[in-house]
């Protein structure tokens, strides 16, 4: 369990990072461009040899990396516009409800064991999502029904690519070295989000800013290791994506809403605490269960 573990540190230091981001008044979009080339080059330190991409386009997981890495990319700007209009809690929220997609997957494509205990964290789990998320700030923002569609897009997107990373993992990668997988996606989004930039420059829609491409260079480690991580974790014998993405999710929501408290002194509503209060209950049910 030690990947989990790892996986859930290395994925709330985003966290972490984005709120320093939007503290310093870094561009996000910059950082988060660059960030996708340092993943890239910490990807090349873990593997220890140049990537040899040429190689890695006749492997059967190729094709799912550049879907992966594009993707990455769009549903960014995705978060970023729902964040803008709708708040930051609908963004938290769409983004990590889609775990029901993966788990969905776990039992209908991959045949997992749907017990009735595994079944009852779940549904725990998802709870402890949306107590845990919901900030009481958050309720400046309005609502407006014709927005459902970006959130429900989001929802899809989040379910389809942590589903496609199950897949390849599962019926593509022969052995738990997933560096060249790893580099590949990561490439992908870094191309597709330089040709964007330079896009931006060209239209004098953004100039460079160093402070957020520094910022972006070092959010690229931690971000590499946390899909290092899930995919070491999602391969662990007798525990499939109905167990691994719940714990996952929960441990992240978790994890960020406590170092928010200690670290950025966010209020924890009694929600909050009740949301982490289930997660740790939905925790011990899905081990349990496992």
């Amino acid at each position: 369990m030690i990947n989990l573990l790892l996986s859930i540190l290395f994925t709330t230091s985003l966290g972490v990072f984005l709120k320093l981001f939007e503290r310093n008044k870094l561009d996000l979009f910059q950082a988060i461009v660059f960030n996708y080339l340092s993943c890239v080059i910490t990807g090349i330190v873990v593997q220890q040899s140049i990537p040899d991409y040429t190689s890695y386009s006749n492997e059967s997981w190729f094709v799912y990396a550049v879907i992966l890495g594009c993707s990455f990319i769009f549903f960014f700007n995705v978060m970023g516009y729902i964040v803008k209009e709708m708040g930051i809690t609908v963004m938290f929220v769409a983004n990590k409800l889609s775990l029901v997609i993966p788990v969905s997957a776990a039992f209908f494509i991959f045949h997992e064991e749907a017990t009735v205990l595994k079944i009852t964290g779940i549904i725990i789990a998802l709870l402890a999502v949306v107590f845990t998320s919901l900030k009481e700030e958050e309720n400046k923002h309005t609502f407006n029904i014709k927005q459902m569609f970006w959130p429900i897009l989001l929802f899809a997107g989040s379910g389809m690519n942590d589903t496609l990373v199950k897949y390849s993992q599962t019926f593509h990668m022969r052995d738990i070295d997933n560096a060249p997988f790893n580099i590949t996606i990561f490439s992908a989004a870094s191309l597709a989000g330089f040709v964007i930039f330079v896009f931006l420059l060209l239209k004098k829609k953004s100039t460079l800013n160093i402070k957020s491409i520094i910022g972006g260079l070092l959010l690229g480690v931690p971000n590499y290791f946390s899909m290092h991580f899930l995919i070491k974790a999602l391969s662990i014998q007798g525990y499939g994506g109905s167990i691994i993405f719940p714990l996952n999710n929960i441990g992240v929501v978790a994890a960020s809403s406590i170092i928010a408290f200690i670290i950025f002194h966010e209020k924890l509503s009694k929600l909050n605490v009740a949301g982490i209060g289930l997660a740790v209950l939905s925790i011990i049910i899905i081990a349990y269960a496992a």
